[in-house]
């Protein structure tokens, strides 16, 4: 008796230690993240939003002639590349008035990504040159904001979204990571859910007649964000092919961008839902509500009353091969008798785990299983 106590009470002062030790190990990990986070989320709020948004309501501006007063082509020259800047002033009428302006592109700065500084800037300096006139566009609501060129650069784009999926997917997703453990220690304190067992990223909880299930954003974070970086780069490699292939009457370029951009667009696009969706869903006598959320948001729900719920079944959601090893990720759906489908419980990890969940919930509910 004496030895067990002396042996509990050790691995009791153990154990704080141990949690201890994960806390900083926690700290730290997030810690490291967040420059990560820092750099993605800027990018994307400062930078590209601003860009989509600007462009979009440049799109009902009203093309004005004006005259330039300056214009020249700026280099900035590195030991391993060079970057241009076109600068310009240019004076024009509106309704009467005269005003002046110096904003040239949507994206104010420098680089070299294709010609479209060069392009630029020698089309302006030919024009300074020869007393031409240049076609502005200008905001009918504030004439004094104008643009020369209101181009959206998707080359440019896709370059800054690399960081945003790459720096911000890696620094989002480590904080995922680090606070998710906290919260759902947290829920098992302080209710009846508990979490799934392995190879089955949420929460269940059993309910008088039913079951609730959470499965949160951020599943199997580090395949998600693998996926996004393979989508980023191809949808880099397809925008950075030479722009000024466009003009001409070979194809390849855009068969190139097509293929490479597409492809990486859409992988791009799911990783970014599959890691930022969550799925809340109630199973009960009075039927099936589910809730989807996207970054917390909602995004849609259904509401089942139980005589359409004709059953509940096991369906392959997706493969991953990794060194010639095959998993399978699983999701359960309930079948309804008009033929629809909605998901209960995704990303499951191999059929057997997927199958023991599915007679849990069966067996919980009362609904018929296949």
């Amino acid at each position: 008796m004496t030895r067990r106590s002396s042996s509990t009470h050790a691995q009791g002062a153990r154990d704080p230690a141990a949690r201890g030790g994960k806390r900083a190990g926690g700290w730290l990990l997030g810690l490291f993240a967040l420059p990560f986070a820092a750099v993605g989320v800027g990018m994307l709020l400062l930078s590209v939003l601003p860009t989509l948004y600007d462009w979009a309501r440049m799109q009902w501006w009203q093309p004005v002639p004006a005259t330039l007063v300056a214009a020249r082509l700026e280099t900035s020259r590195s030991s391993k590349s060079s970057s241009y800047t076109v600068k310009a002033s240019y004076r024009y009428q509106m309704a009467g008035r005269e005003y002046q302006g110096d904003r040239v592109a949507i994206s104010g700065g420098g680089d070299n990504v294709g010609d479209f500084q060069e392009a630029l800037g020698a089309r302006l300096e030919q024009a300074l040159r020869d007393g031409a006139p240049v076609q502005v566009w200008v905001s009918p609501s504030d004439p004094a904001d104008a643009v020369i060129d209101r181009s959206l650069r998707p080359g440019l784009l896709a370059l800054k979204m690399v960081f945003v999926v790459v720096f911000g997917g890696v620094g989002v997703g480590l904080l995922v990571h680090v606070l998710r453990p906290a919260r759902a220690a947290r829920g098992s304190a302080g209710g009846s859910a508990q979490p799934l067992t392995a190879g089955m990223p949420g929460r269940v909880e059993r309910t008088p007649g039913g079951v609730a299930m959470y499965f949160p954003a951020g599943r199997w974070w580090g395949l998600k964000l693998a996926l996004a970086l393979v989508g980023a780069v191809f949808l880099a490699v397809g925008a950075l092919v030479p722009w000024e292939q466009e003009s001409s009457g070979d194809m390849a370029p855009w068969l190139f961008r097509l293929l490479f951009g597409g492809v990486g667009g859409v992988v791009l696009l799911a990783s970014f839902y599959a890691l930022a969706n969550s799925l809340r869903v109630q199973l009960d006598h009075t039927g099936l509500r589910t809730e989807r959320r996207l970054l917390g948001l909602m995004l849609r729900w259904h509401q089942v009353p139980p005589h359409d719920i004709a059953r509940l079944r096991v369906v392959e959601s997706y493969t991953v091969e990794s060194n010639g090893n095959r998993q399978a990720y699983f999701r359960i759906v309930a079948e309804l008798r008009g033929g629809r489908q909605l998901t209960i419980a995704q990303d499951l990890k191999g059929r057997a785990q997927a199958d023991k969940l599915l007679a849990s919930i069966g067996g919980w509910t009362g609904y018929a299983t296949c």
